[in-house]
């Protein structure tokens, strides 16, 4: 078995973004790998909007205590943000390959 690199880098990500995605076999496979990355992104934004409207009905209650949740949240939030940038360039490594 031998194992597969990438060949063809996107020009807009860095060469290390490839070190832990795996490198499609062909066309089929890329299109395969760039629609899950696809669906994750779909997925997380909808994670988003949940901890988006949490956030709001916290904010609405303007409780002191809520403090803990409200931070707990926030950072939930940018770890989603940072997870869905993490697919979506997945997904446009894929795309590129693709193209050819």
């Amino acid at each position: 078995m031998t194992d597969i690199t990438w060949k063809i880098f996107h020009p807009s990500l860095q060469k290390s973004f490839y070190a832990n995605l795996d490198a499609p076999a062909n066309t089929n496979d890329a299109q395969i790998k760039q629609t899950c990355h696809n669906h994750a992104v779909d997925d997380i934004s909808l994670q988003i909007d949940v901890v988006e409207a949490e956030l709001q009905l916290e904010k609405d209650q303007q409780v002191p205590y809520n403090d803990g949740k409200m931070q707990h949240l926030q950072e939930r939030r940018i770890k989603l943000i940072n997870a869905k940038r993490y697919h979506k360039n997945a997904s446009n490594a894929y795309w590129y390959f693709i193209q050819g």
